[in-house]
């Protein structure tokens, strides 16, 4: 009567089990056949490329005019409110999220602009390197 009892508990487990991988899968499809599924994917794809330097700036301002063409719900999407609501939602998180990953980027490529100019103003004043026979040390000296 006991194996009964466990056998009954692991088939009701199986179902209950069973049941939630169903709806995990409708709920894939239902998102996967959202109208934003496809901005939501290239949004994301945008943030795991913010290290790269390809097409930053031009994906920013396209990804902003998309996301606002998007935000307009058509008849079709009122019957699923929540979803819309998620979509559009996890779509700005995301998009917020690479502008908050690139801000960090953008200043060190300015720093690294600003110290290169600096270098190569330095460079330029001086024309003579310190490794040319004809400048000593007392003339390095003298101009700093």
């Amino acid at each position: 009567m006991e194996s009964n009892r466990i056998t009954s508990k692991g088939k009701e487990d199986e179902e209950a089990e069973a049941e939630a991988e169903a709806e995990a899968e409708a709920l894939k499809k239902r998102i996967s056949s959202h109208p934003l599924y496809g901005l939501l994917v290239q949004t994301h794809m945008d943030c795991l490329k913010v290290g790269s330097v390809d097409d930053a700036d031009q994906s920013h301002g396209n990804m902003k005019q998309k996301l606002a063409a998007g935000t307009v719900p058509s008849s079709s999407l009122l019957t699923q409110p929540e979803l819309d609501h998620f979509m559009e939602a996890y779509c700005l998180a995301l998009s917020k999220l690479k502008e908050a990953m690139e801000e960090p980027q953008h200043e060190t490529v300015a720093f690294i602009k600003t110290m290169h100019m600096q270098l190569r103003d330095l460079t330029t004043n001086y024309p003579q390197s310190p490794d040319d026979p004809s400048t000593t040390s007392s003339d390095l000296r003298s101009v700093t």
